[in-house]
């Protein structure tokens, strides 16, 4: 049986050379008036189907659709959905990437539909398994720069949940069968984590595999409080900083485990030999057919050809365990 292996949030949407600078240029031409809509809506899908080409030519065992059109973590509701506006740009945590906070401005409404279109395109694209993904609620609620609508925190993340859960049984619809969450606030916010499990409450399928994913900061504070939210995976991210999780995994006695074994955030490249002995700790606590080894996070801000590569080491670190070669 061989370790699984997942990429988290969004893949480089512009390589080094000219012919992957094609989006870019598409994006002004289109800031400009040059190109319509359906142009650029077409660019788009030529760099997907090569954001999951790459992927999975990696090896990779379960993709996304690389998050082309995404402008950051929020965006995609932040813009479908009814009630929100784009507000200022900020700091994503401590990183050195911008997002746009929304503004929420009106009574959060969506069809469900918002991400369907591009989980349809992806799905006929990929030729591995595909996974969608959204943006957690608590990230959202806690990440919005106002809200003249909900009158406590409590008020906005539930609503966010129930918009939320009308996206998920969108893309469940559409054939979706896994479901990733990114909501990295709940390990940024750990106060708020029982307001969190009952935000997750509204998501429970037992036809889905929701993965809720959280990364940038330890799980440590939360860590045997997720072990009881009612999704099929945890996400954690044990590179980005210091963490006690690998001492503590088995917490998630049900649960699978995406461990967020490659860093993302850093253009440093993980050897194979690297990644084994993360996920041979992993393995401990934690049995073989319910690790999964992952990116911390989305690979986005690095140069393509080191995504690429931190993915070779991923895929060759897990292989290394399951037999291939037997380390010192």
């Amino acid at each position: 049986m061989t370790i699984k292996t997942t990429v988290i949030g969004a893949y480089p949407k512009i390589g080094d050379g000219l012919e992957a600078q094609e989006l870019r240029r598409a994006l002004h031409r289109h800031d400009r008036g040059e190109i319509t809509d359906a142009e650029l809506t077409k660019v788009f899908d030529e760099v997907t189907r090569a954001a999951i080409g790459e992927i999975e030519a990696a090896g990779i065992d379960v993709t996304n659709d690389g998050q082309i059109r995404w402008d950051d973590l929020l965006s995609p509701f932040a813009r479908a959905w009814a009630g929100i506006t784009p507000g200022p740009l900020e700091r994503f945590y401590d990183n050195n990437t911008y997002f746009r906070q929304p503004v929420i401005d009106g009574r959060i409404v969506t069809d469900g539909r918002s991400l369907v279109r591009d989980y349809t395109f992806a799905a006929g694209v990929a030729k591995t398994k595909l996974k969608a993904a959204v943006p957690g609620p608590m990230t959202f609620a806690t990440l919005a720069a106002r809200d003249d609508q909900y009158g406590s925190l409590e008020e906005r993340v539930l609503a966010i949940a129930d918009a939320t859960a009308r996206e998920i049984a969108g893309l469940k619809a559409a054939g979706a069968t896994t479901i990733d969450i990114e909501d990295p606030a709940i390990v940024a916010s750990p106060k708020h984590i029982e307001l969190a499990r009952e935000a997750y409450a509204r998501f429970a399928d037992p036809d889905l595999d929701i993965e809720l994913v959280t990364y940038f900061f330890p799980a440590d504070p939360v860590l045997e409080s997720l072990a009881s939210f009612p999704v099929a995976a945890i996400g954690i991210d044990v590179r980005s900083r210091d963490t006690t999780a690998f001492d503590r995994l088995d917490a998630f006695r049900t649960h699978s485990v995406v461990l967020g074994v490659v860093d993302a955030r850093n253009t440093r490249l993980e050897t194979a030999d690297e990644v084994a002995r993360y996920a041979e700790r992993a393995l401990k606590l934690v049995p073989q057919e319910r690790l999964v080894l992952a990116t911390t996070t989305s690979l986005e801000y690095l140069p393509r050809d080191v995504a690429r590569a931190k993915l070779t080491a991923l895929v060759e670190g897990a292989r290394l365990v399951t037999g291939e070669k037997v380390l010192a």
